[in-house]
């Protein structure tokens, strides 16, 4: 816990405690996410017996899902790399934005940007450099869902979503 009357210092502290942002995805400085409660812990000594069940469980979605989209670029995996697919994230080269859009509105299917400005851009780091493949990546991402509660149905649908919207921007 801090108190302090210096209003820098609280704005300061409370960017620290959040990841350094005060608006999502815009970080100022490098912070900490280090928010955990007895109960968050109860709760996840008992999660962390199912972590490996929910990991394979992962992988078998990720497997699905990059053994039939099409048109996008799906992920790929060293071979000497095992991957936990916390996020199954695609490389859509145009319409990215519009993929989203249209996966929410017309399939009711989420996804995410997670990182839509490149690191060295965000304030927190300021890096005058120029890295255009970062720039691409950060265009062209978008995470699918790939929990381990999807059903085979779930696949399904997410796949003819995609598909269907990449074979009518082709």
């Amino acid at each position: 816990m801090v108190s302090t009357g210096d209003p820098e210092i609280e704005r300061r502290l409370r960017l620290l405690r959040n990841q350094g942002m005060d608006r999502q995805y815009e970080n100022e400085l490098v912070g900490f996410n280090a928010r955990m409660t007895d109960i968050h812990a109860a709760i996840g000594r008992v999660q962390l017996t199912k972590v490996q069940a929910w990991t394979e469980q992962r992988r078998r979605n990720a497997a699905f899902l990059s053994a039939h989209l099409e048109g996008v670029t799906t992920p790929v995996i060293a071979p000497e790399a095992t991957h936990a697919f916390h996020q199954y994230t695609i490389r859509v080269p145009e319409g990215r934005d519009e993929l989203a859009a249209a996966l929410r509105a017309e399939y009711g299917i989420g996804s995410g940007v997670y990182y839509p400005i490149p690191n060295h851009r965000l304030p927190s780091f300021d890096r005058a450099v120029e890295l255009p493949q970062t720039e691409r990546a950060a265009r062209e991402a978008l995470s699918l869902p790939v929990h381990p509660s999807l059903t085979d149905g779930d696949l399904e649908r997410i796949v003819a979503a995609v598909n269907e919207w990449a074979k009518a921007g082709a």
